[in-house]
């Protein structure tokens, strides 16, 4: 006696949406000409896909095209949309579309025999632009709340097992989310959530691709603290698989309206909760049984794209130097005409005024530039750099660039004006070199005589002349193929 049962059914040949009742959309365009062959639904690794037929019956004899004039219509990264049509407020007839599919071109193939012209047309969802775009460099807070983007610095999240999260959003390109802190003293630990957050706000086109709510992807990932988490030279898919698979979730991208307009949204969800379908597909040679075979048919295709691959060599940070005016770097209300306050071998209490007098900075993360300091807007290194991408944030100097003739740096050069900046000269006393800032301390016992009458006269300057570490690194660029066109470029990052 057996345990087996076959089950019989009728045998189904028509499509779950049959082809008359869909429409297509070239660049928001009603588009009568293309005619679907077939629609894939799928999430990782190929996700959805659309295969559509150029089908001129629709059209005047003086509206059909050549196969020339076919492909520059229909050109790879053009979008395409089908929509399910129905009556949306019956008993009336109002019709309205549905998308089931949004994606854009990516494959055309035109034959030209004595049976006459054929085009068909390969559509991919918004997978394959995250699949060509590479992580790398950093999105960093700056001091405006805004957000700038530094090649030099890879993409590691929570590094060392510390937290280097912005301690609130930050604004870039009309968009908002947390990104890297530029000082760790004011930064947070990243979550799951964010790092989802923060590769779907700046490494995807907002008008292609809709990111869900952050408080959703907080439910989603139940707000997990995420460990040291290193993307650098990964593409965004792999980037969120990564993120996804140490919390349990996977992701598909779905076609949606908003704002009026078909687009597509990703969609995260956990792949325990998702229905299951197995397939089955019998042996060449077997009998049919349907209850062994579900499969009617199936076809496989690998095309590879003409990708240019554009490498980008990273070597050291660039290093800069110049002469930099220093400003002071203490409280006014502590300044006094008491020569023995500020000197530790007079004043048992110098701890409290250490800072009077001796400690002149640069003020490049504008610490300054408030109460009670108020000693302007934060330095500006646009002009040194050659860019305006760099941060506000604590720095320090390192020695000058330029050597001796033995070849040995010239170290920090101090410059100190009487005269309120009409003449320099060289400072000869003991100074340090600040650590956690670009700045120098006076540390003689006492300040020489000729630095305390220009203090008591206000009229004390000082510049130091030496090198400062910027945020880009050095770089070259390399492709081996074209790059002014539309065909995809694919980053690849080498670290010299």
């Amino acid at each position: 006696m057996s345990n087996r049962i076959d089950l019989f059914q009728p045998e189904q040949n028509d499509l779950a949406v049959p082809a008359a009742n869909v429409v297509v959309f070239l660049n928001g365009v009603l588009c009568p000409a293309l005619e679907v062959l077939e629609i894939v639904r799928s999430g990782s690794p190929d996700f959805s896909s659309a295969k559509l037929t150029y089908n001129p019956a629709a059209l005047s004899e003086k509206e059909v095209k050549s196969i020339g004039q076919i492909q520059a219509q229909f050109y790879p990264g053009a979008e395409i949309c089908i929509g399910q049509y129905y009556n949306a407020s019956p008993p009336s007839a109002v019709i309205q579309t549905h998308p089931i599919f949004v994606g854009q071109i990516e494959t055309i193939d035109s034959e030209l025999s004595d049976e006459g012209e054929n085009v068909e047309i390969f559509a991919s969802d918004c997978s394959v632009n995250l699949k060509r775009t590479i992580v790398h460099g950093r999105y960093v807070s700056d001091i405006d709340a805004s957000a700038r983007f530094l090649i030099g610095l890879d993409p590691v999240f929570n590094e060392d097992a510390a937290p280097n999260a912005s301690a609130s959003p930050a604004q870039f390109s009309g968009k908002s989310c947390r990104v890297f802190a530029a000082d760790q003293s004011y930064s947070a630990y990243w979550n799951y959530a964010e790092i989802i957050d923060y590769l779907l706000c700046l490494y995807s086109q907002t008008n292609q691709l809709t990111r869900p709510p952050l408080e959703l992807l907080y439910a989603l990932t139940d707000n997990q603290t995420a460990a040291e988490l290193d993307l650098t030279g990964l593409n965004v898919l792999q980037a969120l698989h990564q993120c996804c698979e140490r919390v349990g979730l996977s992701f598909r991208f779905e076609p949606i309206i908003s704002s009026g307009r078909a687009t597509a949204a990703i969609e995260f969800y956990k792949p325990e909760a998702a229905r299951t379908v197995e397939l089955e597909l019998q042996s060449k040679g077997q009998r049919l049984c349907i209850s062994k075979t579900n499969v009617a048919a199936f076809s496989s295709r690998k095309d590879f794209w003409p990708v240019t691959h554009r490498y980008i060599g990273l070597g050291d940070m660039k290093v800069f130097e110049a002469t930099f005016d220093l400003v002071k770097a203490w409280d006014p209300a502590a300044e006094s005409t008491n020569f023995d306050e500020f000197s530790p071998s007079s004043n048992p209490q110098f701890y409290q005024v250490r800072d009077v007098y001796r400690k002149w900075c640069l003020n490049e993360a504008g610490q300054y530039s408030g109460e009670p300091y108020n000693r302007g807007p934060a330095f500006d290194f646009s002009q040194i750099f050659g860019t305006d991408d760099f941060l506000h944030r604590s720095r320090r100097f390192h020695p000058a660039l330029t050597t001796d003739l033995q070849g040995r740096s010239l170290g920090y050069f101090l410059e100190v004006s009487y005269n309120d900046g009409e003449h320099w000269w060289q400072y000869l006393y003991a100074f340090d070199n600040l650590l956690s800032e670009c700045g120098i301390w006076l540390s003689s016992d006492r300040l020489d005589l000729n630095t305390w009458i220009a203090i008591l006269k206000g009229v004390l300057k000082f510049r130091i002349t030496c090198s400062v570490v910027s945020d880009e690194r050095l770089s070259c660029e390399i492709a081996d193929g074209p790059v002014g066109v539309a065909s995809p470029r694919l980053k690849i990052l080498v670290s010299l």
